[in-house]
């Protein structure tokens, strides 16, 4: 009869970097996730300004050409914070993706390198 002693660390350890890269991906898209929604509320604060903007200037525009003019402007402002906005948007989809496939490689890399050690 063998006597072996069960480790309880040993155990956690092998749950710990079994689990690892899963734990690090689920970080990482949390993060993602904040950053997304942090623009999303930006983008809501551009529209919001917009809007406001232009009730003030519906309000205090004297002929209908000024009113048009000044609409246009508000447009264009609208129009380039939303293209940094999407530029914003491509680059988190950019380092979301290149960080889910460094975390697939780190995964999949340490199951065969425990394989071939063991061969």
């Amino acid at each position: 009869m063998t006597n072996q002693n069960f480790d309880v660390n040993t155990v956690f350890e092998t749950y710990r970097s079994a689990y690892a890269p899963f734990l690090r991906a689920q970080q990482e898209g949390l993060k993602a996730f904040e950053r997304l929604a942090r623009e999303q509320f930006a983008i809501a604060g551009d529209y919001l300004e917009m809007s406001l903007d232009a009730s003030k200037a519906a309000m205090d525009a004297k002929t209908s050409e000024e009113l048009v003019v000044v609409q246009r402007k508000l447009g264009a402002e609208l129009s380039g914070k939303i293209q940094k906005h999407a530029e914003r948007f491509a680059a988190i989809a950019t380092e979301s993706q290149k960080t889910v496939s460094e975390l697939f490689g780190e995964a999949v890399a340490k199951p065969a390198a425990a394989k071939r050690k063991a061969a």
